[in-house]
């Protein structure tokens, strides 16, 4: 064997090596939409201080996610923004019992023209579109829903709302100028200084988190989730609107 080609071959012999081993080391985490923005700040913080572990995140509404899970697919952490869907399972088995809540969320309103208004202005001409996560499918869509009930707007508003399948979509249709007003995570929007939905006008959005049963890499799933409800981690939370982790 010449010395180039040895050479060759052990190089690509070592790229094939390191590849496997961040595999091997790589944290699948499924985490609901409203974490989005988020996301590349706690794996920043999280790998800085745990250099051995890689993370990668994949976002999609929590309820599609919790269906993934139960039907077996290859994540080794659920990060929800319904604690319903982890305590669910739990209760079958695919979540350990370790689940905690690691933060509470915002909902939060944008209007096309970037000034505050009452609610009931949902209800105006110029509002032609109200982008919405699906309230079957989100659960801050869920929330906006209540809230527009607790104003005794949902049957005036209902005719004018496009439903995006998470807040992340519904974002972009706010975005892309296909409504005039979006209802979405604060968590998306808060440094677009959005206007605040109170607490009171729905339940609370109670974001949980939970080691998927099956995940072979229990000791590093641990160890995030810890990070995630340590006070590092709470502090990022907090940056973008998120309530703490104890409700």
């Amino acid at each position: 064997m010449s010395p180039r080609l040895s050479s060759s071959l052990l190089l690509t012999l070592f790229f094939l090596a390191t590849s496997i081993s961040v595999a091997q080391n790589t944290l699948t985490v499924a985490a609901a939409a409203d974490l989005s923005k988020i996301t590349p700040e706690l794996t920043q913080v999280f790998e800085k201080t745990n250099p051995t572990i890689r993370v990668s995140f994949v976002s999609e509404a929590s309820s599609i996610l919790a269906q993934q899970i139960e039907n077996g697919a290859p994540y080794d952490v659920f990060l929800s923004a319904n604690a319903q869907f982890v305590d669910r399972l739990v209760s079958s088995g695919k979540v350990e019992t370790s689940a905690a809540v690691y933060a509470t969320g915002r909902l939060a309103i944008l209007w096309r023209d970037g000034k505050r208004h009452e609610i009931n202005d949902l209800t105006q001409d110029w509002i032609r579109f109200v982008a919405l996560a699906n309230p079957k499918l989100a659960p801050y869509g869920a929330a906006a829903q209540q809230a527009l009930e607790h104003e005794h707007l949902w049957d005036k508003v209902q005719p004018k709302i496009v439903y995006g399948e998470n807040v992340r979509q519904t974002l972009q249709l706010f975005d892309s100028g296909n409504a005039d007003a979006v209802l979405t995570s604060d968590g998306l929007v808060n440094d677009r200084k959005p206007q605040l939905i109170p607490a009171d006008w729905h339940q609370p959005i109670i974001q949980k988190a939970g080691i998927v049963s099956a995940s072979s890499k229990q000791k590093d799933a641990s160890l995030f989730l810890q990070f995630l409800l340590g006070p590092t981690a709470q502090a990022i939370f907090a940056k973008y609107g998120f309530g703490k982790s104890a409700p």
